[in-house]
């Protein structure tokens, strides 16, 4: 066999073991929606993010982080001020539900009318698990979810 062939082969081999490890994306998220100028979720939306809580993280051993994502978008009245005022809320609701501070990463990104997919007043919880879960890596995925 020659060097290049070897070489090619290698370089497949190495591709087609690597792919599953690169398509795996585990997203689990929470979305939901303040109403327009409110600072906090309403109370039906509590209640679906306290079950979430329960159904989707709560099934995970190890946590990693929750990630909070809210827009800031002053052409339709989310200030700056209100938007950090709904990043503290989710933050926490989180708390109250048992996370801790340092598990929370925050986000405000400006909203960009015609280029964002959701709306303005979205409010966005990701979960990120710690392994083991169907992402960790390794030559099997485990997914040990109690």
């Amino acid at each position: 066999m020659s060097l290049s062939k070897y070489f090619r082969t290698v370089v497949a081999a190495v591709a087609i073991l690597v792919q599953p490890a690169l398509a795996c994306s585990f997203d689990i998220s929470f979305n939901s929606n303040f109403e327009p100028g409110a600072v906090r979720l309403p109370a039906s939306e509590v209640r679906k993010l306290a079950e979430w809580m329960v159904d989707s993280p709560g099934r995970y051993e190890n946590k990693e982080e929750f990630h909070i994502l809210v827009y800031e978008a002053r052409t339709v009245g989310v200030s700056h001020a209100l938007a950090r005022k709904r990043v503290s809320h989710l933050e926490h609701l989180l708390t109250t539900f048992g996370v801790p501070v340092g598990m929370i990463s925050m986000e405000i990104a400006r909203f960009n009318p015609g280029k964002s997919a959701e709306p303005p007043d979205f409010a966005h919880i990701n979960f990120m698990p710690g392994c083991p879960h169907p992402c960790c890596p390794g030559p099997e995925p485990t997914s040990q979810i109690r």
